[in-house]
């Protein structure tokens, strides 16, 4: 092992850990991934890795539970501010994009890899991912109580909203032609006001009259 890896301290080592663990898993995908890789990448043994971080579980555990965190912190300050509900609302979308512009890899990897936790790791994440989507269907009620929404199930469009932002990673390119600011507007007003114009639904898809 490398001299200066001797003298770091046992959080520093656990953050170079976890780096490598993000470049590996979004690379290969968590279950190609292995441990050999990532200890390879450190620069530290296999033993090493395991005096931090009982398992590969653990090591996605904790990459899964950082990303919701910063996504729970993001909410959270939108929701303390003194902003009229619709303006909340809107906050809510852009915080949630706005993430994927420092922490694409990470959400890769939330969306796509933590699936394969078990047990109590498992049960932990499912729990605040439930707190996640509680607050946002909370608040989008209180946006439906202002009377500004059009008739839609809280629940579904919670469903909705997080189903779309968590598929841009997928697509989203930094050098592409929307910057990730202008890509957080667009999903803003697709998430408000849909993609056809209030008189097209209204003179071809009378079908759907009950949601406006």
């Amino acid at each position: 092992m490398p001299r200066n890896r001797l003298r770091m301290k046992k959080g520093e080592m656990k953050e170079l850990i976890l780096g490598e663990a993000i470049h590996c898993f979004f690379k290969d995908g968590y279950e190609k991934a292995s441990m050999r890789e990532i200890a390879n990448g450190v620069g530290v043994t296999q033993a090493a890795i395991y005096h931090h971080f009982r398992s590969k579980q653990e090591i996605l555990y904790q990459l899964v539970d950082r990303t919701n965190n910063k996504l729970l912190l993001a909410f959270t300050d939108c929701l303390r501010s003194s902003k009229e509900p619709i303006e909340k609302l809107k906050d809510l979308i852009c915080s949630q994009v706005l993430l994927m512009k420092t922490n694409i890899e990470e959400v890769k990897i939330l969306v796509e890899d933590k699936k394969f936790l078990e047990g109590n790791l498992r049960r932990l994440v499912k729990e605040k991912e439930r707190f996640l989507f509680n607050l946002y269907r909370k608040h989008l009620e209180e946006a439906a109580n202002t009377g500004k929404l059009k008739n839609i199930d809280p629940t579904v469009a919670t469903f909705g909203i997080i189903g779309m932002i968590n598929w841009l990673y997928h697509w989203y390119k930094p050098q592409g032609r929307l910057s990730i600011e202008k890509l957080s507007e667009q999903i803003t007003k697709m998430a408000f006001f849909g993609i056809i114009k209030e008189g097209v639904m209204k003179d071809t898809f009378s079908c759907f009259s009950d949601l406006r």
